[in-house]
C-alpha cells in the first residue's frame, strides 16, 4: 500500500548537483532519495560546506543543518551523516532506515576488489558499459582474484562475456561464459554459453557440453527460441538478403558482378552508421 508523505522544509530556487551522480535536488526529500540511493558515490560531498549551507539556507532546516556540521566536526561517519539527514524527513521509515544500514555495513565487510566489482556493476546496471568494462578488466589484472568469492568472480566473467559478444567477439564470449559457468553455476551463464556456442558454430563442442553440463529442458528450450528469434530477425533485414546474394554470384562465379554488389553493400552500411554517429 502507499503511504502520504508530508513534505519538510521549503522548495529550493537553485538546486543542489551532486559532483558524483549529477543529481539535482531542490528538497529534503529528493536529497534524501540521492543520498539513500547512491550512498558510496556521494558520501565524500557529505562534509562539503556547500550542501549544508544548501540544507540550512536554501531549504529553510537550518537546526538539521547545523546538527550535521556538528556531527562532522565530531569526526563521525558518512553513515551517521546521511542517517541524520534522513530523520530529516518524512521519506524514508524505521524500517527502511535499518535496511540501508545493513546495506552500507555490508558494502564496508567486502574486500578492496569485491567493492570495485560492485562499483563497476552499478554501473553496468545504469547502462554505463565502456566505463563498467574498465573497471572489470582492471579487477581481472589486479593480481588479487583470490579474494573474490568464487560466485562473484564468476558473475563478473559473465558480464564481460556479453560484453564481448555485444562487440562482436564470440569466440572470446564463448570462454568468458564457460568459465563463469564453472563458477557461478547460474543458469542465465548457461544459456549465454549455449547461445554463444550456437552464434559461433561450434557445434560438435556444443552437442559435447550437452552431455558434459546436462543442462535442465527449460535451459536449452529457452537457447533455442532466442537463437530463432534472433535469426529470423536477421533475416529479415535488406543486408542479410544482399549477403546471400553475393553468395549466391560468388558460388557462380559471376565476380565483375559480386565485387559491384559488394562495394554497393559497403557503401550503404558505411552511410547508415555515419547517420547513427
Amino acid at each position: 500500500m502507499g503511504r502520504v508523505i508530508l513534505c519538510v522544509g521549503k522548495e529550493a530556487k537553485r538546486p543542489y548537483v551532486f559532483q558524483g551522480t549529477g543529481d539535482r535536488v531542490f528538497c529534503i526529500e529528493e536529497l534524501c532519495h540521492v543520498l539513500y540511493q547512491n550512498a558510496f558515490e556521494v558520501q565524500e560531498e557529505l562534509y562539503s560546506e556547500e550542501l549544508l549551507r544548501f540544507i540550512g539556507e536554501e531549504l529553510g532546516l537550518s537546526e538539521r543543518a547545523e546538527y550535521m556540521r556538528r556531527l562532522i566536526d565530531a569526526h563521525a561517519g558518512a553513515k551517521d551523516v546521511m542517517v541524520a539527514c534522513f530523520c530529516s524527513a518524512d521519506y524514508y521509515d524505521a524500517r527502511e532506515i535499518k535496511a540501508f544500514l545493513k546495506e552500507y555495513d555490508a558494502f564496508y565487510e567486502k574486500s578492496p576488489l569485491e567493492r570495485k566489482k560492485w562499483k563497476a556493476d552499478r554501473l553496468w546496471e545504469e547502462g554505463k558499459e565502456q566505463e563498467a568494462g574498465g573497471l572489470y578488466q582492471e579487477i581481472l589484472l589486479s593480481g588479487s582474484l583470490a579474494e573474490l568469492p568464487n560466485e562473484v568472480y564468476g558473475d563478473l566473467l559473465h558480464n564481460v562475456g556479453v560484453m564481448k559478444m555485444r562487440s562482436g567477439n564470440i569466440s572470446q564470449a564463448v570462454e568468458y561464459f564457460r568459465d563463469a559457468y564453472d563458477r557461478n553455476g547460474a543458469d542465465d551463464t548457461l544459456r549465454q554459453y549455449f547461445i554463444a556456442l550456437t552464434l559461433s558454430g561450434q557445434k560438435e563442442r556444443m552437442d559435447q557440453e550437452l552431455k558434459v553440463l546436462a543442462p535442465r529442458s527449460e535451459v536449452t528450450a529457452q537457447v533455442a527460441q532466442e537463437v530463432y528469434a534472433a535469426r529470423n530477425a536477421a533475416e529479415q533485414t535488406g543486408e542479410y538478403q544482399e549477403f546471400e546474394r553475393l553468395k549466391k554470384l560468388h558460388e557462380e562465379g559471376k565476380i565483375a558482378e559480386y565485387y559491384q554488389c559488394m562495394d554497393s553493400l559497403l557503401e550503404r552500411l558505411k552511410e547508415k552508421y555515419r547517420k547513427r554517429m
